[in-house]
């Protein structure tokens, strides 16, 4: 997780802490990503801002090992400004209003497209039956 001001970073996630498995902060992620290429898991980054923000920070290269990006747009970008920062490196582009609900939904779709994109490489889908907001799991 990381966001253009830290303290709604972590305002934002203690509203999701309960129904995901871990929650890390991006300059502790990337490096245990880093660290640990290959590890077993989904590792999603959720990055909040505004949009003029969004785009430099995606023109920063990251971390392979990222399975998919949110991204939660603060001001009132236009719909050239959502397409810029979905072509740079945000899967799904969401308000920076969105309900937690909404923010585990998205992230939810992003697993279900990872799976799906496994079973049509002709990999072994990994099947998780717990989808984010459906059932709380321990934070770490």
């Amino acid at each position: 997780m990381h966001a253009q001001h830290i303290d709604r970073a972590a305002r934002l996630a203690a509203s999701i802490r309960d129904s995901v498995s871990a929650i890390c902060f991006y300059a502790e992620t990337q490096a245990s990503l880093y660290a640990r290429a290959g590890a077993p898991g989904r590792h999603y980054l959720l990055v909040e801002g505004e949009s003029a923000w969004l785009q430099r920070f995606f023109a920063i290269p990251h971390c392979p090992q990222v399975s998919g990006v949110v991204a939660l747009v603060n001001d009132d970008a236009g719909p050239a400004d959502l397409a810029r920062l979905m072509l740079a490196d945000a899967d799904i582009c969401l308000q920076g209003s969105a309900h937690p609900r909404v923010i585990l939904a998205a992230l939810s779709a992003l697993a279900r497209m990872e799976r799906r994109l496994l079973v049509a490489s002709g990999g072994a889908p990994t099947h998780d039956a717990t989808e984010y907001g459906h059932a709380p799991r321990s934070a770490h």
